[in-house]
């Protein structure tokens, strides 16, 4: 089987998710190519429509994709699943493709063809054969085919009539820019898809100041559409936001795809927000030996600015490029503060300057400025060397002369659109005399203009020199990218940040010195402490704005703190000596790396790279990221996968050798290490909730067991267990709808298809279960496929996995359920994959549960008269009065319900029960009414019954 997998920067590819199909030319078209000229009358076109509908017919089907993103304090964890269907009777070569951010790292690659898993291993980068994702994204990103993004692909045969599912998973640290952070999703799978889904969660501590769901994002290329309303969020996206949290849904059906885009290239789906920020010192947090502090002060005087506008004026600038750009500049002139002093060189062959000194912004000098620029005409070639030792001298001038250093930022913002052809035309040469003659006292910023520029020169230009690049690309609307990218630095607030903490207690703390702080941006410094057992952290920050030296001290407590509703995608179990990972140590890694990749990138000293190079290896290998030094193996599957279900979403897919997601904390145990598979006939109580869905309740002092049925509706969220507000423990169970059996008294059968766990206490942990697979949400994301026995813990929850069998979670020693997996291999049209839900240790809920089982489990129960049959619950029944049908009544938490003998089948219907069954949907059994049990969302934690609980999450 063919497997080539490519990780690159493609130009010209769409920014898509999306699957290509690569054919032969059918022997129809051929034969049409070699006759003569009579094919192409009207009545000869059957050849050209079979063509056609062979390949409707046999176009690779895209089933399910989807897209998981869950934000923790600005860091990003993206999960995108993809499954697709070969129809042909032929194997077909297919390719996925995904645009990433640049920033992002991936951390997991896998994909399924047929019944066998190839997993991702990140690897030191070497020369090996075999299966691989090759990492050449970093090499230059001038190749990328859209701004500010990277193409993954990774191409595959699919055997004829079977299925593929790939799984692609990265992470980022979300940039603050204008006030926002934004967060974009690529949504192209390249045709309708059945079931297509995009949700973000968004977790803040320091609160949810501002959120905004833009419209999608089209680029325009070729192919793609746009919606019927482009105002606004998508047309079926829901959003649910509280102080700390929010989740969105954007969830198109079939029709609404096609109505966005015929052909199912959507766009980008982009979020974008802000958070509150009450301390000037910032926010810091702390967990688990690890910090980050996020730096945003706001309310400060702007400092002035000492700008020279360099543009490129060379004969390829020539049309819209240049009009835009001259466009762009009168807009940036015209914002220009009185307090603010600049110049304008153009540059080609020759270097013009149209003042030899900085003026003062007024509004003469903009308008003479704005003159000049309308004048600037095409010609010539690019000498970039000249025109940056220019800027460069003419600012340096100015300070030394005006001794204005302290007080304000010295800026060079650079525009071209080519490659050095004048001059000093070498790269290493260039970069050498900018920064000999800049000497660290003023910051380049570079933009560069379409396909052709030296892109990798303009970055490292910037990087070297305090700057930040930016990518126009040439068929969008430049003028406002320029606009857009000169307001992230039109207004300085402060400069010579230094942020220090004590170094006794704080150890590989990632940049802490910063040039300056533009308004709307962050600064963001992670690091670990040495000493967990510490009180507090003291924090010094010191900066000059544009009336004084500022000094900001605190100190900030150092215990650990609990973080609800982390969903992490950390890849990296726990090694010998370690402790727990958690989303600020995968930030503290992120930044880490980033920062020795920027420093290798600079460097000029063979022996200095080398060892950043391994510092960034190293790190990246062990945190599971895929850089310029790191590459990605596929591991073979050891055992092939038998019978695998379809299942909602992909993590099933995942197989023998799935990506585990480690819990904050998790211990992983391989099989081997298990214990003996669960048996529930001898380790848990009868108590549970299966089947149709069938209730039975065990009341062991009396020796009594109920039943009842609940005749709900597909996609009602049964309210099982509800303790929220003592153990912390909630259960809900969802339905699904199948045909009831031929000459059944039912119109339908409902079963559980997921059940969710929800414990709040010691920390808020999330356990979402299906057939297929287990997704738990605590610090960090796990996802277990329940085709594979494994065993995770963290401080006093574990979840034990019993391959296809059952999946027992226990709470604190004290709570313990099991979950039973009804898997069938061919299905009945009323049969359905299902779970049942049963309580095997319920100690550790209070006197207090509710729900309709856990109102039960701290009663007991007790049979009024006689029953009408015998029953193995009562030792000796009497006998019936002759001639008299009495009735029997059950007395339970001060109800009276009439109830009849019956038996019922429970544990995978290996044993036989006898109950006294409730009829009426347990009417008069339960407290309440059936609608009183219904919980609006999976995860609700509302009490019933005015018991106080609160809603939601």
């Amino acid at each position: 089987m063919l497997l080539l997998l490519l990780l690159g920067l493609c130009l010209g590819l769409p920014l898509c998710t999306g699957w290509q199909e690569r054919l032969a030319p059918a022997p129809e078209l051929q034969e049409a190519r070699s006759g003569d000229d009579s094919l192409e009358q009207v009545g000869h076109r059957v050849p050209r429509q079979l063509r056609l509908l062979q390949r409707l017919k046999t176009k690779p089907l895209m089933s399910d994709f989807s897209v998981k993103s869950t934000i923790i304090s600005r860091y990003a964890f993206t999960t995108v699943s993809c499954r697709m269907m070969n129809r042909a009777s032929e194997d077909q070569e297919v390719e996925f493709q995904m645009q990433i951010p640049v920033a992002a790292f991936i951390t997991n690659f896998t994909t399924l063809i047929g019944d066998k898993v190839y997993q991702g291993e990140i690897t030191e980068k070497e020369k090996k054969n075999g299966d691989r994702v090759k990492e050449e994204r970093n090499k230059t990103r001038e190749d990328s085919g859209e701004k500010g993004t990277e193409t993954f692909k990774a191409s595959l045969v699919i055997p004829s009539k079977d299925k593929a599912a790939f799984l692609l998973s990265y992470e980022e640290l979300l940039q603050r820019r204008l006030g926002k952070y934004e967060h974009s999703i690529s949504v192209r799978p390249q045709q309708l898809v059945g079931r297509l889904t995009v949700e973000m969660s968004i977790l803040e501590k320091s609160g949810i100041a501002s959120l905004e769901v833009l419209p999608l994002h089209n680029s325009r290329q070729k192919g793609s559409g746009a919606g019927e309303d482009d105002s606004g969020p998508p047309p079926s996206t829901v959003i649910n936001q509280n102080e700390t949290f929010a989740k969105v849904v954007f969830k198109p059906s079939v029709v609404q795809q096609a109505k966005i885009a015929q052909n199912g290239i959507l766009g980008d789906f982009i979020i974008r927000y802000d958070v509150n920020r009450e301390q000037s010192i910032g926010d810091i947090q702390v967990l688990n030996g690890y910090f980050v502090h996020y730096f945003a002060p706001k309310d400060l005087p702007p400092l002035p600015k000492n700008v020279v506008f360099v543009l490129d004026s060379s004969a390829s600038m020539v049309g819209a490029k240049l009009r835009q750009t001259k466009d762009a500049l009168f807009t940036i002139l015209h914002d220009l503060q009185p307090q603010d002093h600049f110049s304008i060189i153009g540059f080609s062959n020759r270097i013009k300057v149209w003042k030899d000194h900085l003026v003062s912004a007024t509004p003469d000098s903009v308008r003479d400025g704005k003159v000049y620029i309308h004048h600037m005409s095409p010609t010539g070639g690019t000498d970039i060397n000249g025109a940056l030792q220019r800027a460069i001298r003419l600012l340096n001038e100015y300070v030394a002369r005006n001794d204005v250093e302290d007080r304000s930022v010295s800026l060079i913002v650079f525009l071209t659109d080519g490659k050095p052809t004048v001059g000093e035309t070498h790269t290493v040469k260039i970069l050498n005399n900018t920064r000999e003659a800049a000497r660290g006292r003023l910051c380049i910023f570079t933009i560069g203009i379409g396909n052709d520029v030296d892109f990798k020169l303009l970055e490292k230009l910037s990087l070297e020199n305090c700057g930040l690049t930016r990518r126009v690309l040439e068929e969008e609307d430049a003028g406002s990218q320029l606009i857009g990218f000169y307001d992230e630095i039109r207004t300085p607030l402060l400069s010579d940040i230094r942020i220090n903490y004590p170094r006794d207690l704080v150890e590989h703390a990632t940049k802490t010195l910063f040039p300056n702080y533009f308004n709307g941006s962050e600064i963001i410094i992670a690091g670990k402490l040495v000493d967990r057992t510490m009180d507090q952290l003291h924090v010094e920050v010191t900066a000059s704005n544009s009336k004084k030296f500022v000094v900001l001290k605190t100190d900030v407590p150092v215990e650990p703190q609990k973080v609800g509703n982390d969903v992490a995608g950390s890849t990296r179990s726990k090694g010998v000596g370690e402790d727990d990972p958690n989303h600020i140590e995968r930030l503290w890694s992120y930044l880490t790396v980033k920062e020795l990749l920027s420093s290798w990138l600079q460097s000029g000293d063979e022996r200095e790279k080398e060892q950043l190079r391994q510092k960034a290896q190293s790190l990246a290998v062990n945190y599971h990221f895929l850089t310029p030094f790191t590459s990605m193996k596929l591991k073979k599957p050891a055992v092939p996968t038998e019978g695998l279900e379809d299942s909602y979403g992909m993590s099933a897919a995942t197989g023998p050798e799935t990506v585990i997601q480690n819990l904050q904390g998790a211990s992983v145990q391989s099989e081997p290490a298990l214990k003996k598979p669960y048996n529930p006939r001898i380790k848990i109580s009868k108590t549970s909730a299966d089947g149709d869905p069938h209730f039975v309740v065990d009341f062991p002092l009396s020796k009594l067991t109920i039943c009842f049925n609940i005749d709900g509706q597909p996609g009602d969220i049964l309210r099982l267990i509800s303790d929220h507000m003592h153990s912390g423990v909630t259960v809900n169970g969802e339905l699904i709808g199948a045909p009831a059996p031929p000459n059944g008294h039912k119109k339908q059968r409902t079963y559980f298809r997921t059940i969710t766990i929800l414990v709040n206490q010691p920390e808020r942990s999330y356990l979402e279960i299906t057939p297929h697979r287990v997704i738990l949400d605590g610090r960090d994301r796990l996802v277990l496929p329940c085709n594979q026995s494994v065993v995770v813990g963290s401080r006093g929850l574990e979840v034990s996995v019993s391959a296809n069998a059952n999946i027992t979670v226990t709470i604190q020693g004290s709570i313990a359920f099991v979950i039973l997996i009804h898997l069938y291999r061919k299905p009945a049209p009323y049969q359905r994959n299902h779970l049942g839900f049963y309580i095997s240790n319920s100690k550790g809920l209070s006197s207090n549960c509710h729900g309709l089982l856990g109102q039960f489990l701290n009663q007991d129960a007790k049979l009024t008269e006689e029953p009408v049959g015998p029953s193995r619950n009562l030792p000796d029944p009497p006998s019936p009065q002759a001639g008299k049908r009495p009735e029997t009544i059950l007395r339970v938490k001060g109800h009276r319900v009439p109830v009849v003998w019956k038996q019922r089948k429970i544990y995978n219907g290996e044993e036989q029960v006898d109950c006294w069954f409730a009829r009426n949907n347990a009417a008069k059994l339960i407290d309440g009414e059936y609608k009183d049990y219904l919980a609006p969302h999976p995860f609700d934690t509302e009490m019933t019954f005015g018991l106080g609980g609160p809603k939601g999450l």
